[in-house]
C-alpha cells in the first residue's frame, strides 16, 4: 500500500485536486496521476471542477453549483454569492480581511464574517475530496496534502501559509462534523451552522499541510518525464479572477523562482467574458430596453463558458436568445478598448519578465528557456501568441513555447479524459507530483523570513 500526496489548487471560479503516489517525481507512471471527480456528486458541469462559491439564502446556505444557480435566481434583487477566495486570500493584511463582515449582497441577515464563509467553503472542498479519495480504488494509505497558491508578494505569500493551515484545520473540524450534508443540493441549515461552526473553529488545530507555489507546480508537471527540459521556464496563467506570470530557473538540483520576473493582472478570464458580453450587447441592435439588454447579458453569462470556447477554437461564435440569433468574432472582441488595453499591459509584463528570463539565463551560461500557459485561458489565442512571440530568430537564449498539455496527459491509461481539462487541473497535477524540496512551506506554521530562496529538485 503507497502513501500518498495530494494537491488542493483553489482558484477563483474552481477548485481542483489530484494525488500521486508520493515518490512518482523520479518514478513515474502517467497511470499514477489521479485526478479527483470533485463534483461527481453533481450532474451539472465538468467532474473536475468544484465551483468556488458560497451562498447565503433565507433559511439554508449553498454551495458551488447550486450557490451559483441560486445566486442567479436571485441576481434582479441584487443578491450574490461570495467566490473569490483566492482574491481575497492575497490582500496585505488578511487577519483584518478575515474579520470583515460579509457585505449585505452575501450576507443580508449579518451573520457571518469573511472568514466563516470561507471556512464553510472549505468544508465543502474537504468533504468533495474526501468523498472523490474514497471512490478512488488506487489511492490507498497514509495521505499527505499540500495546496498551490500563488507567489503574490515574495516572501509574504509563505508569510500567510500560517493563516491558511489553520482556516483549513478549522474547515476540516467543521466538515468532521456536517460530514456529506455538505454536498447535498439543499445545503445546510442557517440555525445549525451557526450553532455548530463556532464550537468547530474554536477547537481547531491547523491542519498539517504544505505550500506549493503554482509556478513551481507547473514546473513540475512540465519537466517530468522529460530529459530535455530546459534550464528556464515561463508560466503565464490565466485563470478567472487574475493573470500571474512567473518564472523558475533549476541550476543543478535546485529549483528556484525569479521574483524579478513576477507579475500579476487584475484581468484575466470574468473580465474576457465581460468584454465578449459587452461587444455581444453592442452587436443586439434589438436589445433596446433596460429589461431586454438585463435578459440578454444574463443569458450570454449562463452560456458564456460554451460561447468562449467556440470563440477562440473556431475565431466565431453564434449567439441565440429568444427569437434572435447573432454571430461574433474574435476581432469583435480584440477592437474593444477595455480589451486592447489590457492586451498592451500583458504584453508589456510578459515581455519584462522575458527580458529577466533572457539576462539570467545568459549570465548562468544557459541557452535554453521554454514558457508554458496554464489555467482555464491557457487555450486563448491570445495567450498563446504571447508565448510564441518570443520565439524570434536571433534573439537569444531562445524562447520555447511548451503545449499547455504534455504528451503522457494523453496515455492509454486516461482513456481520453484527462487531455481536454489538462490545463484547469495542471497546477494540482504538477503540485501533487512534486517532490518535497520544492515546497514553499511545511507543516502549520509559518517559514522563517530568511528561509531558503531555491529548493532542491533531485530525482532519486
Amino acid at each position: 500500500m503507497s502513501d500518498w500526496t495530494l494537491c488542493i489548487d483553489f482558484g477563483t471560479a474552481f477548485s481542483k485536486a489530484a494525488a500521486a503516489p508520493t515518490g512518482a517525481w523520479s518514478r513515474f507512471e502517467p497511470a499514477s496521476v489521479r485526478p479527483l471527480r470533485l463534483s461527481q456528486h453533481d450532474a451539472r458541469g465538468n467532474a473536475f471542477l468544484l465551483d468556488s462559491a458560497v451562498f447565503v439564502d433565507d433559511g439554508r446556505i449553498l454551495f458551488g453549483r447550486s450557490a451559483i444557480a441560486r445566486a442567479d435566481a436571485l441576481g434582479g434583487k441584487k443578491r450574490s454569492a461570495l467566490k473569490s477566495f483566492k482574491t481575497l486570500l492575497s490582500v496585505s493584511d488578511l487577519d483584518r480581511a478575515l474579520n470583515t463582515n460579509a457585505p449585505l449582497s452575501i450576507d443580508p441577515h449579518r451573520l457571518f464574517q469573511m472568514r466563516d464563509l470561507i471556512v464553510l467553503y472549505l468544508a465543502y472542498l474537504l468533504a468533495a475530496i474526501e468523498k472523490a479519495r474514497a471512490l478512488d480504488p488506487m489511492i490507498r494509505g497514509r495521505i499527505t496534502r499540500r495546496y498551490a497558491a500563488p507567489a503574490w508578494r515574495g516572501a509574504d505569500s509563505a508569510g500567510l501559509h500560517g493563516t491558511v493551515v489553520k482556516l483549513f484545520g478549522e474547515a476540516e473540524a467543521f466538515r468532521s462534523q456536517a460530514g456529506e450534508a455538505l454536498l447535498s443540493d439543499a445545503g445546510l441549515d442557517i440555525d445549525a451552522v451557526v450553532k455548530a461552526l463556532p464550537v468547530a473553529m474554536e477547537n481547531a488545530q491547523p491542519l498539517d499541510m504544505g505550500l506549493i507555489y503554482e509556478a513551481t507546480a507547473a514546473a513540475a508537471y512540465t519537466s517530468i518525464g522529460l530529459d530535455d527540459s530546459a534550464s528556464h521556464l515561463l508560466v503565464v496563467d490565466m485563470g478567472a479572477g487574475t493573470t500571474d506570470i512567473a518564472a523558475l530557473a533549476r541550476i543543478g538540483n535546485r529549483m528556484f523562482e525569479l521574483p524579478e520576473a513576477r507579475a500579476t493582472l487584475k484581468q484575466a478570464g470574468d473580465f474576457i467574458d465581460r468584454v465578449i458580453a459587452n461587444r455581444a450587447l453592442d452587436a443586439a441592435k434589438w436589445a433596446k430596453t433596460t429589461d431586454q439588454k438585463a435578459g440578454l447579458w444574463a443569458e450570454l453569462m449562463r452560456g458564456m463558458r460554451d460561447t468562449k470556447e467556440t470563440l477562440f477554437a473556431e475565431g466565431r461564435a453564434s449567439v441565440r436568445y429568444r427569437d434572435h440569433i447573432f454571430t461574433m468574432g474574435l476581432r469583435d472582441v480584440e477592437r474593444d478598448k477595455d480589451y486592447q488595453a489590457f492586451a498592451k499591459e500583458l504584453k508589456g509584463s510578459y515581455e519584462h519578465c522575458v527580458a529577466v528570463v533572457r539576462d539570467d539565463a545568459s549570465a548562468r551560461g544557459r541557452s535554453a528557456i521554454e514558457a508554458v500557459a496554464v489555467g482555464g485561458g491557457a487555450a486563448a489565442p491570445f495567450i498563446q501568441a504571447l508565448i510564441a512571440s518570443k520565439n524570434t530568430r536571433g534573439a537569444r537564449p531562445r524562447v520555447t513555447p511548451r503545449p499547455a498539455t504534455p504528451d503522457w496527459a494523453h496515455a492509454a491509461e486516461f482513456g481520453g479524459n484527462l487531455a481536454p481539462v489538462f490545463p484547469q487541473l495542471a497546477i494540482a497535477i504538477g503540485g501533487a507530483l512534486a517532490p518535497d524540496g520544492m515546497l514553499a512551506a511545511r507543516g502549520t506554521t509559518s517559514p522563517a523570513a530568511s528561509a531558503r530562496t531555491g529548493s532542491p529538485a533531485t530525482r532519486d
